[in-house]
């Protein structure tokens, strides 16, 4: 048996998104799925509320992300709600929400090559957020 059976980073790896006061971007061109999971550090006293950016890579540098831009919410990868631009993508933590509580969320398609969390309004600086990327291409 192979020591690395049980090393789920091998096809999960984990990246700190939000650390309470700022966004990583996170590419994720190198991975078939990508989700966050959500720590909350202190008891949530009010709706919680990220929205997602995504960004094209530069075009002075492939490997760094472009200007982020709001990633619209929809229902598939295939079908928009409609043919006006839909509401910005967001993940609510619920007031009430204890610390030591995690939650996950996740879009159900790539948006572009990176993406990132922005802390909208709440209690965005109780909270500490991880994309986790799963199945390297």
């Amino acid at each position: 048996m192979s020591m690395n059976w049980g090393n789920t980073a091998i096809q999960n790896t984990g990246i700190l998104a939000w650390d309470g006061a700022a966004a990583a971007t996170v590419d994720i061109r190198r991975h078939i799925k990508f989700a966050w999971t959500f720590e909350v550090m202190t008891d949530l006293t009010a709706d919680t509320i990220f929205e997602v950016d995504a960004a094209p890579p530069s075009d002075a540098d492939n490997c760094v992300a472009g200007t982020p831009y709001p990633v619209e919410e929809v229902l598939t990868c295939v079908a928009p709600w409609g043919t006006v631009p839909g509401p910005q993508t967001q993940i609510i933590l619920p007031a009430g929400t204890v610390a030591g509580q995690k939650c996950s969320a996740a879009i159900p398609c790539k948006p572009d090559a990176f993406v990132l969390l922005r802390g909208v309004s709440g209690d965005v600086s109780s909270v500490r957020a991880v994309a986790v990327l799963s199945g390297p291409k």
